[in-house]
C-alpha cells in the first residue's frame, strides 16, 4: 500500500514539474486516448458475443484491423508527405477514427443476422484513420523529443496512462454489470459507451492541437520537401540498423499477437467472464502496470531499450503458461498481475526501439513501414492462433504460443548481442 500511494505522490510531483510543456500535452493526450479506448476495447469480445459472434468472428476481430492498417500505412505515409500542415492532417484522421465509434453505436438497431460481422468490419475500417494518425503522431514524437527525453516522454506517457486505465475500466465494468437488468439494457449501455468515446475523441483532438511545433519544423511545412527526401522500400530494407531491429521484433510481435484471441476465448467463452470480471482483469493489469512503470523507466534509462525488451518478452512468455492453468475467473484475476507487470515494458520497448532505429530524415516512411509489417503480423497471427485452436484445443494452443514467445525472445536477445558486437559504440 505504501508503494502504491508513494507512486501516486511521485505522479503528482511530476505533473507539477511538466505543466505546459510538450511532455505535459503528450501525457494528457495519452490519458484521453487510453480513456476513450478503455471505455469499449476491454469489452469488445464480450460485446461481439452478445451480438451473436462466434469464435471465428472473435479471431477476425483481432485479425482484420491489422490487414486494413497494412494496406493503408505506406500509401498513407506518402500522402502525408504532400500535406503542408501535417499536424492538421493528423488531427483530421484522429477525428475521422473517433466518428466511426458513432457508427458502431448504431449497430444494435440493425437486423441481428448482420450485427456481429458488421461490428468486426467497422472496427477494422476504423483502424485505417487510426493507424495513419498514430503513425504520424510517432513521427511527431521523434521531432518533438530527441535522445534521452524521447525515452522519458514515452515512459511517462505510458505510466500516467496506466494510472487512469484501471479506474476507467472498473467503473465501466461496474456500470455495465449492475445498472442494467436485462441484456437489452446492457446493449444500450454499450451504445452510450461508444458515444462517450466519440465525445472524448473530440477533446483528444483539441489537446493534440496544443502541441508546440518547433520553429524549424514550421519552416519545413511551408517549404516543399526536396526530391532527395523521397524514399522507396528498397533503401529501408538495405538499412542494416533498421533491419536488425525489425526482423527479431516482428518475429516476437507475431507470437505476442497470436496469444490475444486465445486469451479472449479463454476468458469469455471457456471461463464465462462477464463484463464485471473483464473490468476486474483490466483493473488488476492497470494497477500493476502503473506500479511497474518506474522500474521499467529506470531500466530503460540505465540499460537501454533492448534489455527492457528481453526482460518483458520473457515475462510475457511465461504469462501464457500461467493463463493456461487457470481453472476459473477468480484465479484468472490473480494471473493478470503478471500481465500488468510485463505489458508496460514491451509497449515502451517497441515504440522507443522503432524511433531509435529510424533515421530523423524520412522517419515517417520508416515508421509507416514498421507499422505496416506489424499489422501484417497482426492480421496473420489470429489465423495462426485459430489454426492451433482447432487442431490442438485451447490449452495446448496456449502452450505452443508460450514456447513460440520464449523462442522469439531468445532470437531477439541473440540478435541484440550480435548487434552489440559489430556496431560501433
Amino acid at each position: 500500500m505504501k508503494t502504491f500511494f508513494g507512486g501516486f505522490t511521485g505522479l503528482l510531483s511530476e505533473i507539477r514539474q511538466m505543466r505546459g510543456t510538450n511532455v505535459w500535452i503528450f501525457i494528457v493526450y495519452g490519458l484521453l486516448f487510453d480513456t476513450l479506448n478503455n471505455l469499449w476495447r476491454p469489452f469488445s469480445v464480450k460485446f461481439l458475443e452478445r451480438l451473436g459472434g462466434s469464435e471465428f468472428e472473435i479471431a477476425l476481430l483481432s485479425a482484420l484491423p491489422g490487414l486494413v492498417a497494412a494496406l493503408v500505412l505506406l500509401p498513407g505515409a506518402i500522402l502525408f508527405r504532400r500535406f503542408t500542415n501535417q499536424k492538421r492532417a493528423t488531427a483530421t484522421f484522429i477525428i475521422i477514427s473517433r466518428a466511426m465509434l458513432l457508427g458502431i453505436a448504431f449497430i444494435p438497431f440493425l437486423p441481428p443476422a448482420i450485427r456481429p460481422m458488421l461490428f468486426v468490419i467497422l472496427v477494422a475500417v476504423m483502424n485505417c484513420p487510426d493507424a495513419l494518425s498514430q503513425t504520424s503522431l510517432q513521427n511527431f514524437m521523434g521531432t518533438l523529443f530527441s535522445g534521452h527525453m524521447r525515452g522519458q516522454a514515452i515512459a511517462l506517457r505510458t505510466k500516467f496512462g496506466q494510472a487512469a486505465v484501471p479506474i476507467v475500466t472498473i467503473l465501466s465494468g461496474l456500470i455495465i454489470t449492475f445498472i442494467p437488468r436485462t441484456d437489452e439494457q446492457r446493449i444500450i449501455l454499450y451504445q452510450i459507451f461508444f458515444t462517450g468515446a466519440f465525445l472524448l475523441g473530440i477533446v483528444e483532438v483539441v489537446v493534440f492541437n496544443r502541441f508546440k511545433v518547433p520553429e524549424y519544423m514550421r519552416q519545413q511545412e511551408k517549404e516543399p520537401a526536396p526530391e532527395k527526401r523521397s524514399l522507396g522500400l528498397l533503401p529501408i530494407l538495405k538499412d542494416k540498423k533498421f533491419r536488425r531491429f525489425l526482423i527479431p521484433t516482428i518475429i516476437f510481435a507475431f507470437t505476442w499477437q497470436a496469444g490475444w484471441p486465445l486469451l479472449g476465448i479463454l476468458q469469455v467463452i471457456h471461463l464465462g467472464a462477464s463484463e464485471m470480471w473483464l473490468a476486474v482483469f483490466g483493473l488488476i493489469t492497470g494497477i500493476f502496470a502503473f506500479l511497474s512503470g518506474s522500474v521499467w523507466q529506470r531500466l530503460l534509462r540505465k540499460y537501454g531499450n533492448n534489455t527492457v525488451f528481453v526482460i518483458s518478452g520473457i515475462m510475457l512468455s511465461f504469462n501464457v503458461f500461467i493463463f493456461a492453468f487457470m481453472p476459473n475467473v477468480q484465479f484468472l484475476m490473480l494471473a493478470n498481475i503478471s500481465s500488468g507487470l510485463s505489458i508496460l515494458g514491451i509497449q515502451m520497448a517497441l515504440l522507443n526501439g522503432a524511433l531509435e532505429a529510424s533515421p530523423d530524415e524520412n522517419r515517417m516512411t520508416y515508421l509507416a513501414f514498421f507499422n505496416t509489417i506489424m499489422n501484417i503480423s497482426l492480421f496473420a497471427a489470429p489465423f495462426a492462433a485459430h489454426f492451433l485452436l482447432t487442431r490442438l484445443g485451447l490449452i495446448h494452443a496456449l502452450f505452443v504460443v508460450g514456447f513460440m514467445r520464449f523462442a522469439a525472445t531468445l532470437i531477439f536477445w541473440l540478435s541484440y548481442k550480435f548487434r552489440k558486437n559489430i556496431e560501433p559504440v
